[in-house]
């Protein structure tokens, strides 16, 4: 008994010192896409600068594939130590209604640190394709049933799931064709490989300023101040508004010191005036959302995805 109880009692010291020397040594990001999205730019801007604050390197982690669920998976089963973080976004919520044997619950399996941002989506197009507004881009998706393509990060990714909800409002029928992220579904829409496309100004701000992407709108309920030529689909007579979000979340169990301790650092970024301007251009707004507002969006993103999933007959092995 004596010895069970000495063991009891390491065990209550051991995670007050934990967090009282976190970190001790380099924390890893993870982001469940390939390299040069928007997620894997939010997560280099934002790990520099909340390495900067807690006195480690935050190494950023590309582990893109099956829709982002191969990232999520390792940071659910890893050690809730505050070492391995990851970088979500809103598939988070949408991987468990379209996937099987998906090991991981969006809810129950992770510590909320807090948001970094939002953003609508938009439609982009190779600059060959003749059109020059939406109205145009619809007109030649009704004129050739299933023939334009439209990329996206994965299916049942965001980009994926707004260009289904985008054929059921206007009615027509294009040509899914899925990559491993929006980085690399950015890089087929600019070579002229894929015609058309769905993402946000975090992954395509920089080939819509060279001019190898072309914008037609955004869905979103007002324009951008960074962009304000780009109208929204509303405005088109589409009603459709899609705002993707941006958050860091660690394993579940995760100690309270140490969320807070993420949690105040990433609301400190948050809070700069620099990262807002780096962010800005991107279209990006920062959210500042307490731990357990987070966790209410993910619950209610989760069925209301779930939802139109099941509506559009989506499904992958």
């Amino acid at each position: 008994m004596p010895a069970r109880l000495a063991v009891i009692a390491l065990l209550a010291f051991a995670v007050p010192a934990a967090a009282e020397t976190y970190p001790d040594r380099p924390i890893t990001m993870v982001v469940p896409y390939a390299a040069g999205g928007s997620s894997d730019i939010l997560a280099r801007l934002l790990g520099e600068r909340m390495g900067k604050a807690l006195g480690q390197q935050i190494v950023v982690d590309d582990r893109g594939g099956a829709g982002s669920r191969i990232g999520i998976e390792i940071v659910a089963h890893a050690a809730p130590d505050g070492y391995t973080l990851l970088l979500a976004d809103m598939p988070h919520t949408i991987i468990p209604a379209i996937q099987k044997g998906v090991r991981y619950d969006p809810v129950r399996d992770f510590t909320p640190i807090g948001l970094i941002g939002t953003a609508s989506m938009v439609l982009f197009v190779n600059p060959a394709v003749p059109a020059a507004t939406v109205q145009d881009f619809v007109a030649l998706a009704k004129a050739d049933p299933g023939k334009i393509t439209v990329a996206s990060g994965g299916i049942g990714s965001t980009t994926h799931l707004t260009a289904e909800l985008f054929q059921e409002k206007t009615g027509t029928k294009l040509l899914h064709v899925p990559f491993r992220g929006a980085g690399p579904a950015l890089t087929d829409l600019m070579a002229g490989h894929v015609q058309s496309g769905f993402t946000t100004l975090a992954t395509a701000s920089a080939a819509l300023d060279s001019g190898a992407v072309r914008a037609l709108a955004i869905a979103s309920e007002q324009h951008l101040a960074s962009r304000p030529a780009i109208p929204t689909l509303r405005e088109a007579g589409i009603d459709l508004v899609v705002e993707h979000w941006w958050g860091v979340l660690a394993p579940a169990g995760l100690s309270p010191a140490i969320a807070a301790r993420l949690n105040a650092e990433l609301q400190a970024v948050l809070d700069t005036p620099e990262f807002a301007t780096r962010l800005q251009p991107l279209g990006v707004a920062p959210a500042h959302v307490a731990p357990e507002k987070f966790r209410a969006l993910i619950a209610s993103d989760t069925a209301r995805w779930a939802d139109i999933v099941k509506a559009a007959g989506i499904t992958v092995q």
